[in-house]
């Protein structure tokens, strides 16, 4: 193993193991703090005592997460649950926030959980939610607990309830708010002015044309006049680019308060935050208010508003296209200096552009705009019936609507608008989705001598509706300003024979009827089953396929209430559970049954001078048989606790089956189309986890507590069906930030997401060659495989050239040779937090780990190959690249001279081919990060009163302070892909940046 990851492993055993083991010789504390198993979590439809439950349940409760100043509840999380990974998918303002549960288990569909918010569905709830106002929440990660939600629990599910008021409570009014400012926290080394130059001077002379040399005279001189650039200003673009100090003002306001009969809460959220980069930043408003009211003794009643609005602004770094998208690339790449060039780095220069595919950072940041907004609405009414003392009746309707909208704007300096005759391009989508939620359950509870019973039945609908427009605006004029654009797109002017891209509209109905039902049995308080059914039909599948069955049932055992444990001084609590379960996955393409037509200018004709938009099916043949991803799941697990609860944890081991997942299979091009999607492919995943707390110390003056988990998941393809070839039972598939680029592996018997390209062999030597003192040329040794074709543009390989193994053996260096690099599914994962008090004084610590995943770094190919365009700067690690030139500019060929220049040199030259995969790209991302240091301090209750405040708090917070890692791009946990075949390539991610701030909790 190597040494990092030991170094991570032997840290983590040290601030965590060893204090617990300490903790377990001590004497015992004059005040105890008692084991927290008998909190009541939700789990289904149903509030449940958690020495009741029997399935694998994660909880947070908002005391863990109330002192942590965030402003996404996800970040508030992460690292606080075995087997849920959470993590961003890269440093911008508002960035998506990955959550995982157990390993995930689709290939093509949505991996996603599935969010209930106070009884009602919502998509990537945590982004719409303060902290600050979420009451508990509760992961569903076994089959057996997410059954009853059917369709929609094969990924998990993520239960949110939000606070509210406390009847017979007085007013009480609390601010919470901060300022705080955000930083870059590394970056890319790039040669500097002189090794820069130096590199293009190599280029433009290596080959000895005589026209280039004269280029490079005219742009930077002659080579006697270089040394000048080692005193050239070097332009930081990174820094420039990135660098500024990004501010963030956050507040948060409660009012919540009762009756006798009534209670309310009233929640407001402000967030207006820069990004480190030029024109990015997020604003977000919130406002949720929640009222409790007892009609009578039998009936009450909760209504709850909820609305959200959100702007993301910046066009950021990437997107999930390809290499054309890549912002961060001239950030990187362009010149490192101003002065000493022909090239004015601060005016656009359309041949420089041409000639290099780069435009200055500055400029071009200025050129791209794009504000993406979001409105959410929940509205949702419950109401209670207490028929008798046994039997309750519920009833929950609401409704969920988001509006999205996006307006992106591209200036004349852009590669698109000059792709457009020079003009300025606008792109304009909109997107509504409305969701009717109703669910009616009748719970019957009963409990007779050593017999309790606990019933519930329920009824569920789904309604979702969703229409979205997109526009792609081109030739608009070029003194149009993007606020002008997005108001005027009527003022476009077409050249001569050209027609605008149609609009297009997209209408996603979605229905879904449910019917379910759950029995819980305890014996003797010491023996409980659980048993549940869920009857899903989705419109998303055609006739006949539209229903699933989701069966689920649990055991557990509660040890420690037995004769021989009750006594017990070590074991003070003790449960064994075990459960089974089916669920499903419903969240795939709609209407794969069908065919649909599109309509676009690409499949247009002409029609006099103008050319018509065309329709076509495309090239995917409809599926009428399309039907459920289902996930089986089984599960052991064991809670305890120790020592009168000084100790408590949770040990589960689990396997998930996941079979009809959709991929889309080749078929026969006599049918007219080539792809289909088939219910055709299964995973499994198999794994542990393990999650231990204790309370060290608890006396009056002093607490020192600590929570920590660790889980390891192995995900594996068991079969692709008809999508992989009937000889190697795989398929390859694109990453996409290079086009046509199959860069990982689909294959039986490995995990989703392996890398699959060459092995980086170093160079080639002079040793490799033979040489012709005559011609002056350097002729490959037989024998010795050649990489030409694949590293170097079909050109003969010379001394320095990238080398690739031959693992094959064949002599010849192809698509034979490429192989499994890894992959991005750590060993294993987990966090760990200690939190301190000291009279008024609190500390808390957050770290979250990952060891063993692979990161696949896209930036290194593109950064460190040559290609098609001289002019662009390179890695640090160039400058140590294979020498042709003397220090007096003369190029050396003779085979002794030349391998006593490059005796202290170890890199290869820049490979002039196409970019490709190989093991150099393919890093270690095993890390360890501190994710948070609060420290705050509570005036006494004392002075507090005389002030007429019951609470004031001052805190101090530094968010990513360290992460101890081998990785050497901006952060080992970037996901830019978005995509479960896919996942783990890092390529123009938005950096991350180290966040600090101050604020004060302050309640009346």
């Amino acid at each position: 193993m190597d040494k990092k990851v030991q170094s991570i492993k032997w840290l983590y055993l040290t601030v965590f193991l060893l204090p617990v083991l300490a903790m377990a010789q001590q004497k015992e504390p004059k005040k105890e703090k008692e084991t927290t198993i008998d909190e009541v979590v939700l789990v289904g439809y149903t509030k449940v005592s958690k020495k009741d439950v029997t399935n694998a349940v994660s909880s947070v409760k908002a005391d863990a997460i109330k002192d942590m100043p965030s402003t996404n509840a996800a970040e508030a999380i992460q690292g606080r649950m075995a087997g849920v990974q959470v993590s961003l998918s890269e440093g911008s303002p508002g960035a998506d926030v990955d959550i995982v549960i157990r390993g995930g288990n689709s290939i093509t569909g949505s991996n996603a959980p599935l969010y209930i918010v106070d009884g009602v569905q919502m998509d990537n709830a945590l982004s719409i939610l303060s902290p600050k106002e979420i009451e508990s929440i509760e992961v569903l990660k076994d089959a057996s607990s997410t059954s009853i939600f059917g369709a929609r629990g094969a990924n998990g599910v993520v239960l949110i309830t939000t606070k509210g008021g406390r009847k017979k409570a007085k007013t009480s009014i609390n601010y919470n708010g901060f300022l705080g400012v955000r930083k870059i926290q590394n970056t890319i080394d790039v040669l500097d002015p002189y090794q820069y130059v130096l590199y293009q001077y190599e280029l433009y002379y290596k080959n000895g044309i005589d026209t280039d040399k004269t280029i490079f005279n005219n742009r930077y001189g002659t080579y006697d006049q270089l040394s000048k650039y080692k005193d050239v200003k070097k332009r930081d673009w990174q820094d420039e680019v990135f660098g500024r100090e990004a501010f963030n003002f956050t507040h948060n306001l409660s009012i919540t308060g009762g009756s006798d009969n009534s209670s309310f809460s009233l929640s407001l959220n402000n967030v207006q935050e820069d990004g480190i980069m030029i024109g990015s930043g997020f604003k977000r408003n919130m406002a949720n208010f929640k009222y409790d009211y007892d009609l009578s003794k039998k009936v009450s009643m909760t209504l709850n508003a909820r609305y959200s609005r959100q702007t993301i602004f910046g066009a950021g770094t990437s997107s999930t296209g390809s290499q054309g998208t890549n912002r961060l690339r001239n950030a990187v790449r362009y010149q490192p200096f101003e002065g000493g060039s022909t090239v004015n780095v601060d005016d656009f220069d359309p041949l420089f552009a041409n000639e290099t595919n780069l435009v200055n950072p500055i400029l071009l940041t200025n050129n791209e705009v794009k504000e993406n907004g979001r409105n959410d609405l929940l509205l949702n009414g419950i109401l209670e019936y207490k028929i008798n003392k046994d039997f309750t009746f519920r009833s929950v309707i609401g409704y969920v609507q988001r509006d999205e909208f996006v307006n992106q704007f591209s200036g004349p300096i852009t590669s698109l608008a000059r792709q457009n005759n020079d003009q300025p391009v606008v792109f304009l989508s909109k997107t509504q989705s409305r969701r009717i939620t109703n669910t009616n359950t009748l719970n019957f509870r009963k409990t007779l001598g050593n017999h309790k019973l606990d019933l519930l039945v329920g009824q569920e609908i789904v309604k979702t509706d969703a229409e979205s427009l997109t526009m792609n605006v081109k030739w608009l004029p070029k003194s149009i300003s993007a606020q002008e654009a997005f108001a005027n797109i009527q003022s476009v002017a077409a050249p001569s024979g050209m027609v605008q891209d149609a609009p297009k509209t997209n209408v996603l109905p979605d229905r879904i009827a449910s019917f379910f039902g759950r029995a819980n049995y305890i014996f003797k308080n010491k023996y409980i089953l659980t048993a549940s059914m869920r009857a899903d039909g989705s419109s998303v599948f055609g006739p006949g396929n539209r229903w699933g069955y989701f069966p689920a049932a649990s055991l557990a055992w509660k040890v420690a209430e037995e004769e021989f444990l009750k006594d017990s001084k070590v074991i003070s609590e003790l449960k064994l559970r075990a459960g089974y379960g089916l669920s499903g996955n419903n969240r795939i393409a709609a209407f794969l049954y069908d065919t649909f037509f599109i309509t676009s200018s690409d499949y247009g004709y002409a029609f006099g001078t103008n050319v018509t938009p065309g329709a076509t099916t495309g090239n995917i043949m409809a599926n009428p048989g399309v039907k459920w991803e289902s996930s089986s799941s089984k599960n052991i697990g064991l809670d305890f606790g120790l020592f009168k609860g000084k100790v408590y944890g949770t040990l589960d081991f689990y396997q998930t089956d996941t079979k009809d997942l959709l991929l889309m299979a080749r078929i026969p091009q006599t049918s007219g189309y080539e792809y289909q999607y088939q219910n055709s492919g299964s995973t499994t995943n198999k794994g542990v986890e393990f999650s231990v707390g204790s309370t060290i110390i608890n006396n009056k003056n002093f607490t020192w507590k600590i929570d920590a988990n660790i889980s390891s998941n192995k995900n594996t393809i068991k079969s692709l069906g008809n999508s992989a070839s009937a000889t190697a039972n795989s398929y390859l598939y694109p990453s996409g930030w290079q086009n046509s680029l199959n860069d990982f592996l689909v294959q039986v018997g490995k995990p989703v997401g392996t890398y699959w390209g060459y092995v980086t062999a170093g160079r080639y030597e002079i040793s490799d060659f033979n040489y012709d003192p005559a011609t002056q040329v350097y002729t490959l040794k037989a024998g010795i495989a050649s990489s030409a074709a694949v590293a170097n543009g079909a050109k003969a390989v010379q001394p320095g050239d990238l080398k690739l193994q031959d693992l094959n053996g064949d002599g010849v260096i192809d698509t034979k040779d490429m192989t499994d690099l890894g992959n991005a599914q750590p060993k294993f994962y987990g966090g760990f937090n200690q939190t301190f008090r000291y009279k008024n004084w609190d500390m808390s610590l957050m770290f979250n780990f990952s060891v063993g995943n692979k990161v696949y770094n896209a930036n290194k190919i593109e950064y460190s190959t040559q290609y098609l365009y001289k002019d662009n700067n390179m890695l640090a690690e160039v400058a140590n690249r294979w020498r042709w030139f003397d220090d007096a500019g003369n190029k050396v060929n003779d085979p002794t001279a030349l391998a006593a220049l490059n005796a202290n040199t170890t890199g290869w030259t820049p490979p002039a081919g196409a970019y490709f995969l190989h093991s150099y790209a393919i890093e270690d991302g095993s890390f360890l990060r501190l994710n948070n240091v609060t420290i705050g301090y509570s005036l006494s209750k004392e002075f507090t009163k005389q002030l007429g405040l019951s609470n004031f708090r001052l805190y101090f917070t530094m968010n990513n302070v360290f992460t101890l890692t081998g990785y050497s791009g901006y952060d080992p946990e970037a996901n830019t892909r978005r995509n479960p075949l896919t996942p783990g390539v890092d390529y123009a991610a938005y950096p991350r940046s180290r966040f600090i701030l101050s604020g004060v909790d302050i309640t009346f």
